[in-house]
């Protein structure tokens, strides 16, 4: 992602999140800065719902794109190994294997996933 939307992403995560805390804490309070705006109080336990939520879904859209960059380097960062065991006929999952194996992942749960996420992104490397 540009670099320009994740600050954004993580502005809108920041300010989001305070409001989420801010109606948490003050939920129902006659108080509220929020009283100006929402009269109900009742309102301030949704409000507190659905800003956490969109917290919740904006750290979905940082993770997804660290998990992505971080495969993105590890095939920049061995595409001549990459490219020299195509030419010896290698397939994605062997190039994948061997590419763990090197980082000392050989089984597991997070081995299967790491080496399908890696054939994921060997597919689309030329």
């Amino acid at each position: 992602m540009p670099r320009l939307l994740m600050f954004l992403i993580y502005f809108m995560m920041i300010s989001i999140g305070l409001v989420a805390m801010y109606t948490l804490l003050n939920a129902g309070s006659p108080d509220s800065l929020l009283r100006r705006w929402l009269p109900d109080p009742a309102s301030d336990v949704y409000l507190a719902a659905a800003s956490s939520f969109i917290v919740f879904v904006l750290g979905f859209f940082v993770f997804y794109n660290r998990d992505h960059a971080g495969f993105q380097e590890l095939i920049r960062v061995n595409q001549e190994r990459i490219r020299d065991l195509r030419r010896q006929g290698s397939s994605d999952g062997e190039i994948a294997e061997s590419i763990l194996a090197a980082m000392g992942s050989t089984r597991g749960y997070r081995h299967n996933m790491a080496r399908k996420k890696l054939m994921a992104h060997l597919a689309k490397f030329q």
